[in-house]
Order: C-alpha cells, then structure tokens, then sequence
C-alpha cells in the first residue's frame, strides 16, 4: 500500500501536479502489476508464481526437483542392489535415457547435493573416478 501511495505521489509530481488524482491511483496500479508480473512469470509454465518472489523458485521447479530426487534415489536403489558405488556419469546417463526432458549437469548436482545433505547418498571422489553410494537406514 506505502508503494502504491508513493509511485501515486510520484506521478502526481512527474504532472506538476500539487494533488493526486485518480489518474495517478490508476497508473500505480498498472505499474505494479507490470512489475509483479515481469518479477513473478515462471519461464516454464508462463503462469505468475508469487513463490518466485518468496522463496526463489517456482512451484514447478520445485516438483521438478522432487520428482528428480525421487528418480535418482530410485536409479540408486535399482544400480545399487549390493550396497555399493556407482560411477556419477553412469547414474546421470541412465537418468536422461529414462527421462522425458533434458537432464541439466547444475540442476543434477544441485539435487545430490541436497541428498546428501539430507543423509540419503554419499558423493566420493573428483572427476571421472567420481562415485554415488546409496545410504540406507536401518528400522
């Protein structure tokens, strides 16, 4: 409300005006809606997600991300069998050969990243002697 009061008396200003008029009302209006929906449009989906201006991301970036953790812990799971490690480049090519859409390299670390601070896979070694081991626990 204190923004829209502003750019209203901003208007108002820029007209030489000494009051503020409807006009003024209207167009700071029209100027925050703009900006909402320039700041706040998810690039996927087109559609405005106010979690882009309050937790960063988008409510389908956030399932994306979810639904990938899910395939990889499962991917883990089924190349693991025996408890051991499986070399990264392989669990990144299996999961593009069963996914529908493009597996970006930032976007895949990003979600080991997040498992294994969740405790779920331990990530070892550099390069391409780098290995994911599928952490389970025991009930």
């Amino acid at each position: 409300l204190e923004s829209m009061i502003r750019l209203a008396e901003a208007h108002a200003k820029m007209r030489l005006a000494e009051t503020v008029t409807a006009e003024d009302v209207f167009e700071a209006v029209r100027l925050i809606k703009s900006a909402l929906k320039q700041a706040a449009t998810d690039a996927r989906t087109g559609l405005i997600d106010m979690g882009l201006l309050t937790e960063g991301t988008s409510a389908s970036e956030r399932r994306r991300k979810g639904d990938m953790k899910t395939a990889v812990l499962s991917l883990l799971d089924e190349m693991t069998r025996a408890g051991g490690a499986v070399r990264y480049a392989e669990v990144v090519r299996r999961l593009g050969e069963q996914s529908s859409v493009q597996i970006e390299g930032g976007e895949f670390a990003e979600v080991l990243r997040s498992l294994e601070q969740e405790g779920a896979v331990q990530v070892s070694g550099e390069g391409p002697r780098r290995s994911i081991r599928r952490i389970t626990r025991a009930v």
